[in-house]
């Protein structure tokens, strides 16, 4: 059994000018909405490989929180089938201007509440990751004026 991951990623939020909770999805290569997520480098932490990710493959930075879930996933590589484990955290956006990166295979990105973020991701596991981490997010502490 494969105790290390292969790639990590982050449930990047933020919250909007009314305090909305917003997720921010990635289209991806597929043709689908998921999470960030990459693999792990050499020697890295899967929570700094998921920050490093979420930077190559949107741009945004921020502050890394809870480790939030893992899903795992059957892989085809080289002839070769093997569990690919993704383990995912929070990271509190510093911005809110997301851009999708091409050359990652990325086509776009936006920022969603979080019941419709569940609703447009294309993998069954990202919903659970995206719902286990909406329950993990601190509310937001500033007063509302």
């Amino acid at each position: 059994m494969n105790n290390h991951p292969d790639a990590a990623g982050c449930v990047v939020y933020r919250y909007d000018e009314h305090g909305q909770l917003l997720i921010l999805l990635i289209h991806d290569q597929y043709g689908k909405w998921t999470l960030p997520k990459g693999h792990l480098e050499a020697g890295e932490s899967a929570e700094a490989a998921a920050v490093r990710e979420v930077r190559e493959e949107t741009g945004m930075g921020g502050k890394s929180g809870a480790f939030v879930g893992t899903i795992t996933y059957p892989v085809q590589k080289k002839g070769a089938s093997y569990l690919k484990r993704v383990d995912f955290f929070l990271l509190h956006a510093d911005g809110s201007d997301a851009v999708p990166e091409a050359a990652e295979g990325i086509t776009a990105v936006g920022w969603f509440p979080p019941h419709e973020a569940e609703e447009r991701v294309g993998y069954e596991q990202i919903r659970h990751i995206i719902a286990r981490a909406v329950a993990l997010i601190p509310s937001q502490s500033s007063s509302c004026s």
